[in-house]
């Protein structure tokens, strides 16, 4: 390996991590959800709103799958792809590599079912604002307007930005992690303490559920200790502590 090429692999290997990769991928399936949903909504797509549909989603994956699947092969890192967005990628290739045209690109994409049923919005976390969101605008009218290129930084910003707007998303904002020059030992810190935030998470959340139903069990007493102070709750004289209730009750 040239030192050219051991700089560039370095400078990858410590930019990105497996956490990265997969809040990146349920970002991009989160865009292409928001998009399948806005196509649905069109009723009578012209010509001309079918191509350039199929360019920007073309667009899409060479700038927020493609490039993050191969940093992930080249650095041997094995993480999941929702398989919705497994999908689209793979209509998409075939685009790419079977020569099929626009038209058939946006009906593929159109039929290409998620994977769950329920509400696609909510399962993949669409969120009201996007960056880059052509979806939303006059899209066809014009020629395609759109970056030329990301980097990795800029693409973990837009991914933790997301996360923000998903209020009830417990992963907490992405950190940042020290430099490891062994690539897989660079994975394992990142995995441990991004494990290590989630544990504490869920520790204090389930804190706070205790405490809620201390405090609910805790409101409990005080009403009957008062409906026994009201003699609202009492005993007969013969020692039933529920005496208004029939018989066939106290069993």
């Amino acid at each position: 390996m040239s030192d050219q090429t051991r700089a560039l692999y370095e400078a990858v290997t410590g930019s990105f991590s497996i956490w990265d990769a997969a809040h990146i991928f349920e970002y991009a399936t989160s865009r292409f959800t928001a998009i399948h949903l806005a196509q649905l909504a069109e009723p009578n797509p012209s010509s001309s709103y079918k191509y350039s549909f199929a360019q920007h989603l073309v667009w899409e994956v060479e700038h927020f799958v493609i490039p993050f699947v191969s940093m992930c092969a080249v650095m041997n890192i094995n993480t999941s792809m929702p398989v919705y967005l497994s999908h689209v990628l793979i209509h998409i290739t075939t685009f790419q590599t079977e020569h099929d045209n626009r038209r058939t690109l946006f009906e593929r994409f159109r039929n290409c079912p998620h994977d769950e049923s329920g509400d696609a919005a909510c399962q993949y976390r669409v969120v009201p604002r996007y960056h880059h969101c052509w979806w939303t605008t006059a899209f066809h009218f014009q020629n395609i307007q759109m970056p030329l290129q990301f980097s990795v930084a800029e693409v973990k910003a837009l991914a933790a930005a997301h996360f923000k707007q998903w209020a009830s998303l417990l992963i907490p904002e992405l950190i940042t992690h020290p430099r490891k020059d062994d690539p897989l030992l660079q994975q394992l810190h990142a995995l441990r303490t991004e494990v290590a935030r989630l544990g504490l998470d869920l520790g204090q959340m389930l804190v706070n559920e205790v405490y809620d139903a201390m405090a609910a069990s805790h409101a409990a007493v005080e009403v009957l200790a008062e409906d026994y102070n009201n003699g609202r709750i009492g005993t007969s004289p013969c020692g039933d502590p529920f005496p208004e209730m029939p018989p066939f009750m106290r069993r």
